[in-house]
């Protein structure tokens, strides 16, 4: 590889410096990346920054440049662990785990639809998606799943994204072998979140986190799962996802924002909530109040609360606690609370005292002081 090689990872520009590799392996590096260089940017150019390659294996440089990508980007964009596709200016992110399929379906996908990316789908605030169409990481033996080969997207006839794509329709993939007719299913808005949210990196970092999540999920009548035994059989269903055939309202939700995690934060092992300090017993005296929480959604399913880089679900109860705990409240007063809202029940006493030492225990709840 000769001259300046500048590429763009999701809104990330890197000079890739090849010098240590052969002439071969530069070149290869060159089709591979392709459709992400910058062809009129440079070394020098603001924003970017130094990459040196120092292996010719194209996988290990492929995640390199991901996960430097990823840090550069946390805390600016919703970063979800996707596969990328538009049609026109419309963008939907299909989220899978580490072996979910995730490049499968791009490959296939990608030759109806714009190919966005097989990895990383950035979301920026006003919606806008980032393109990183990077060379497809494709498993060539089941026995070894880590050993993965580099195909560009040219090499596997994918189509380029047109202009400016906006995210519109968001589904978690989930693939059955017993599933013959594969099916868009809506999900409760707080199962998707749960969902998406264990695909994302660095979310707790993004401003209003899980409200911007809860928006971006419930785009086109989402959030959704994608149920399916091939991906080939999907096409049509991704089509009307971007064609925007599912667009329609859902059940309202709201938020409660909290406190936002500084961006220089590290998001490091043991940066969530404290464990409590041992209570003892929970008398109906002992006053509690809500904990610092960083973001808070209320919809179907009921309310996930991030605290630190903690999700907490609560049900029925939890919810009449944590809103009532806006200020400090004893334990009577809160089943109190619970029987006003939900009427009686001859355990609410114990369902109650039970809830608020679990919402203690997950730091969603803290003793007042």
């Amino acid at each position: 590889m000769t001259g300046e090689w500048v590429i763009d990872a999701f809104g990330a520009r890197w000079s890739l410096g090849t010098g240590s590799l052969t002439a071969a392996e530069g070149e290869r590096l060159r089709q591979l990346w392709s459709r992400c260089r910058v062809a009129d940017a440079s070394t020098g150019d603001d924003g970017v920054l130094p990459f040196p390659v120092s292996t010719g294996n194209p996988y290990a440089v492929s995640r390199a440049v991901t996960l430097a990508s990823l840090r550069r980007r946390r805390g600016s964009a919703v970063l979800l662990h996707a596969v990328g596709l538009s049609e026109g200016d419309r963008a939907v992110a299909l989220v899978g785990a580490s072996g979910a399929g995730k490049s499968t379906a791009a490959a296939t996908l990608g030759r109806h639809f714009g190919y966005v990316s097989d990895e990383t789908v950035a979301v920026e605030p006003d919606g806008r998606v980032s393109p990183y169409p990077k060379p497809v990481s494709v498993v060539t033996d089941p026995r070894a799943p880590w050993d993965k080969h580099e195909l560009s997207p040219d090499e596997l006839g994918l189509r380029e994204v047109t202009g400016t794509a906006y995210l519109r329709g968001v589904a978690v993939l989930e693939r059955d072998p017993a599933h013959e007719v594969p099916e868009l299913v809506e999900v409760p808005l707080v199962d998707g979140l749960l969902a998406v949210i264990a695909q994302s990196s660095a979310l707790p970092l993004v401003e209003r986190p899980l409200h911007r999540l809860a928006a971006l999920v419930s785009e086109s009548g989402g959030p959704f799962v994608l149920r399916y035994r091939e991906i080939g059989d999907c096409v049509e269903i991704v089509r009307d996802l971007l064609a925007g055939s599912t667009d329609r309202e859902r059940t309202p939700w709201t938020s409660t924002p909290g406190a936002p995690l500084p961006v220089r934060s590290r998001l490091a092992p043991g940066s969530g909530p404290r464990a409590p300090r041992d209570v003892g017993g929970i008398g109906p005296g002992m006053q509690v109040e809500r904990a610092p929480w960083v973001d808070a959604v209320h919809g179907e399913g009921g309310t996930l609360v991030l605290v630190g880089e903690s999700q907490v679900r609560l049900g029925p109860v939890g919810e009449v606690v944590w809103d009532r705990a806006d200020r400090p409240l004893t334990v009577a007063e809160a089943q109190a609370a619970v029987v006003k809202a939900l009427g009686t029940h001859p355990d609410a006493e114990r369902l109650v005292t039970e809830g608020v030492a679990a919402m203690l225990a997950s730091g969603v709840l803290r003793l007042s002081r």
